[in-house]
């Protein structure tokens, strides 16, 4: 899972469907459906479509937030923010088999998220972004520290673009989370591609 593309319907230039195959064709090898405002029945109904769509592919479905839809469309993981259920919840609906990634913003919580059992965590914003403007960048240093202290795979995460993807790759990173810069391009599929292509020339850490 080196390139991991978040989807929103608020952010995407085109339909959450057309834009998950698209991002699918570029070569993203997980989709997180991010939808914050929409019912647990609309975004189930949503989801199972873009299930179709990557279970077809192998791509992973990621859902974010909503554990109980992750597991009523049997996607393969769900993504947990600080303020979410705590894994251990998470588990007891969704099962062991299933993927939990963690948002994290410091490295106390990167090491929390690990001792808890996540999968996975994502670590941002690296860069100031309008997508979380709630939360303040965190900068290079950190990445550089979780690629000497964490033993899972992290995802940088943050207003990550193609300009900015090799000083992130140098600090230590080897997988990327990335959302306005792929779905709101003019072309999502190109785009997708040339930050896959980038990715592939770069060995993985973790």
């Amino acid at each position: 899972m080196r390139l991991y593309v978040l989807i929103s319907g608020k952010i995407a230039a085109r339909s959450v469907n057309e834009t998950a195959r698209l991002v699918i064709d570029g070569g993203a090898d997980a989709i997180q459906l991010r939808e914050k405002t929409i019912s647990d029945d609309e975004l189930i109904s949503l989801a199972g479509e873009i299930r179709d769509i990557t279970a077809k592919r192998g791509t992973l479905l990621i859902i974010n937030d909503r554990v109980r839809v992750a597991g009523e469309v049997n996607a393969d993981g769900v993504h947990l923010g600080q303020h979410d259920m705590s894994i251990t919840e998470a588990r007891e609906i969704i099962g062991n088999e299933k993927i939990i990634g963690v948002s994290t913003h410091n490295i106390t919580q990167a090491r929390q998220a690990q001792e808890d059992g996540a999968d996975y965590i994502a670590i941002g914003p690296v860069y100031p972004t309008t997508t979380k403007d709630y939360e303040p960048s965190i900068g290079l240093e950190v990445i550089q520290e979780l690629s000497r202290e964490i033993n899972i795979p992290f995802l940088a995460i943050g207003a990550i673009t193609l300009e900015n993807l090799d000083e992130v790759l140098k600090a230590g990173a080897s997988r990327v989370a990335v959302c306005s810069a792929i779905i709101g391009s003019d072309d999502i599929a190109l785009t997708t591609r040339r930050f896959k292509e980038k990715l592939d020339k770069t060995k993985c850490l973790k």
